[in-house]
C-alpha cells in the first residue's frame, strides 16, 4: 500500500510539475499569445464586417386561446394549459405545405417552401400561450413581407383547419433597421478566443515535440545511451565558491529571460580545493564511468561536444580534464573550438600560439603547450583564427598529431564546437575513442539531441555517453550513471 501511495504521489507531483512547467513556458511566449489574441479578434471582426452577409430579423406575436371568449370571460388554469398545447399544434399546422404556400402567395419572392421554412422559426414565448413567428433573411424588406404574410394568413388558416380556439395578433412585424447578425462583438470575441487557443495549442505542441530535457532518466531511456553523470548548478553554491554578488545578479537576470547566452563563467566554476563536495563527487562519478567505458577502446582521445552553444560544454571539458588528472593520469586539454576559443581565458593564457599554428607547422607543440595549468593537466590553446577550421581539424596533419599525443598522454580531452552549429567535431571522430554529449537541464531539447545523434551516426562516430549539466541541486541525487563508481585509476592501457 505504501509503495502504491508513493507511486501515485510521484505521478501527481510529476503532473503538477508538468502543468507548472507549461504555464511557465506560456509566460515566456506571452507576446505570441497576445499576437494570437489580437489577430484572432481582427479576423473575427473582419469576417463579421466584410465576409459574412448581414441578416435582418423581424417577428410577429400571436396570442392563442383555448376557446372563443368575450372580454368579460375569465381564463382558468386549464384554459392556459390547453392553449399552450394548442400553440404546439398550431406550429405544426403553420409549417404545413398548405399554409406555407398561402404565405408565399403574398410575398414578392421566388422562394421555395423549404427555403421559407429555413428562414422561419416558431417558438412559444417563455412557455406561454404566445406563439412567436420569427423570420431572418438577408433582405430587410423581404423579412417584413414574410412576417406580414404569416400575420395575415395564420388566423384564417388556423381557424379553418383547427376550428377551435382563437388567434389574436399582439405584436405586429416591424421593418428591421439594422442587421440582427452577425454580431460584431460576438465574432470579435470568438475570433480572439480561437486565436488565443490556437497559440496555446501551438505552444503545447512546441513544448511536447521540442521538450527540454528535465532529468537523466528520460535521456537514457529514450536513446539507450548511458548518462555518465549529472553536474549541479554551480551558482547554487555561490557562497562556498565565493562567486561575486554582481555575477549572481547577472546570472539571475539572464536565467529569468531564458537566454541563449551561457551563464557567467568565473574561475569559481573550475574544480579546485574550494569546490563543494556535491560538485566534486559528480565529476568523480563521471570520471569513473568514462574509465569503465574506455577500458575496451583504442585510446584515451575524448571529444567533448554539445548540441548547441551554451550547454556548459567548455566548463565540462575543463573540469573533466582536472578530474582525470586528480587520479594520477597525464591529461592534455586542447581547445578545438577554433571559431570561438575561450579556454585560454579561464587559465589566463595567451591565444597567440596554439592548435591552428601547430597543425599548419608555424609552431611546434613543445613551444605552444602550457604545462600544468592545473596539476597534471597540460593545455593547448586554439590559436589564431584560421579561415577553414573544419578542413584543418579533419586534415591528416591533425590525425597524426592526435595519434602522437594519445601515445604520450593517458587522456586527450578535445573541447569542440557545438555539433548542431558546425561539423568541426565530426572531423576528428576517426581518431577518437568516442564522443561525450553535454546537455543542459531544462534548456537542451530532445530535438537538439536527436539532430546531434543523427550527425554522429552519419559519421560512424561512437558516443560514450551523456553528461547533464546545470542540474538543480535542491533535487538531490546526482547519481553516477549505471556503472557505479570507484576511485582508482588502475593500469595504463600502454607502456610509456
Amino acid at each position: 500500500m505504501n509503495n502504491s501511495s508513493n507511486v501515485q504521489g510521484e505521478v501527481q507531483k510529476d503532473e503538477v510539475f508538468d502543468i507548472l512547467s507549461f504555464l511557465q513556458f506560456l509566460l515566456t511566449k506571452m507576446k505570441l499569445l497576445v499576437i494570437g489574441l489580437i489577430a484572432g479578434a481582427l479576423v473575427g471582426w473582419a469576417l463579421s464586417m466584410f465576409v459574412i452577409p448581414p441578416k435582418y430579423s423581424s417577428y410577429v406575436d400571436l396570442y392563442i386561446t383555448n376557446s372563443k371568449k368575450t372580454d368579460s370571460d375569465s381564463v382558468g388554469y386549464n384554459d392556459i394549459t390547453a392553449a399552450q398545447k394548442l400553440a404546439s399544434t398550431y406550429v405544426v399546422i403553420l409549417q404545413s405545405n398548405t399554409v406555407t404556400k398561402e404565405v408565399l402567395k403574398n410575398v414578392d419572392s421566388e422562394m421555395t417552401i423549404d427555403q421559407l421554412l429555413s428562414v422561419t422559426s416558431f417558438t412559444s414565448v417563455q412557455n406561454t400561450e404566445v406563439l412567436r413567428i420569427t423570420v431572418e433573411t438577408n433582405d430587410p424588406q423581404l423579412t417584413k413581407e414574410i412576417c406580414d404574410s404569416y400575420m395575415n394568413t395564420a388566423q384564417n388558416a388556423l381557424d379553418s383547419i383547427v376550428g377551435a380556439g382563437s388567434v389574436k395578433v399582439i405584436s405586429k412585424p416591424k421593418l428591421p433597421e439594422s442587421p440582427s447578425s452577425p454580431s460584431i462583438r460576438k465574432y470579435t470575441a470568438i475570433g480572439g478566443f480561437l486565436g488565443l487557443a490556437l497559440m496555446i495549442g501551438i505552444a503545447f505542441l512546441s513544448m511536447t515535440l521540442n521538450r527540454p530535457i528535465s532529468d537523466d532518466k528520460s535521456l537514457s531511456e529514450r536513446y539507450s545511451i548511458p548518462v555518465l553523470g549529472k553536474v549541479p548548478d554551480f551558482f547554487q553554491f555561490s557562497k562556498a565558491l565565493n562567486i561575486s554578488k554582481q555575477d549572481i545578479k547577472k546570472n539571475q537576470k539572464l536565467k529569468a529571460k531564458n537566454p541563449d547566452n551561457e551563464k557567467i563563467i568565473t574561475s569559481a566554476t573550475i574544480l579546485n580545493d574550494k569546490t563543494p563536495f556535491p560538485i566534486k563527487e559528480a565529476y568523480n562519478g563521471i570520471r569513473s564511468n568514462i574509465l569503465f567505458s574506455l577500458a575496451s577502446m583504442k585510446n584515451g582521445v575524448i571529444i567533448v561536444t554539445s548540441p548547441n552553444a551554451n550547454d556548459l560544454k567548455t566548463t565540462t571539458s575543463i573540469n573533466l580534464a582536472i578530474s582525470m588528472a586528480n587520479i594520477g593520469a597525464k591529461v592534455l586539454l586542447i581547445d578545438c573550438d577554433l571559431r570561438n576559443a575561450s579556454i585560454y581565458r579561464q587559465f589566463k593564457q595567451s591565444n597567440q600560439k596554439g592548435l591552428s599554428r601547430v597543425i599548419t607547422g608555424f609552431e611546434s607543440f613543445e613551444d605552444s603547450v602550457v604545462k600544468d595549468v592545473a596539476p597534471g593537466v597540460d593545455f593547448l590553446a586554439a590559436g589564431p583564427l584560421t579561415p577553414r577550421p573544419s578542413e584543418l581539424l579533419g586534415s591528416s596533419g591533425m590525425t597524426d598529431f592526435l595519434k602522437r599525443q594519445a601515445y604520450f598522454y593517458d587522456f586527450v580531452i578535445l573541447d569542440t564546437s557545438p555539433i548542431n552549429t558546425v561539423s568541426d567535431s565530426l572531423s576528428m571522430i576517426s581518431v577518437a575513442a568516442g564522443m561525450i554529449l553535454v546537455a543542459r537541464q531544462n534548456k537542451t531539447t530532445f530535438n537538439d539531441i536527436d539532430k546531434a545523434i543523427n550527425s554522429i551516426k552519419m559519421a560512424n562516430g561512437q558516443i560514450i555517453g551523456f553528461i547533464l549539466t546545470d542540474v538543480d541541486a535542491s533535487g538531490g541525487g546526482y547519481g553516477y550513471g549505471k556503472y557505479g563508481y570507484g576511485y582508482g585509476y588502475g593500469e595504463s592501457r600502454k607502456t610509456k
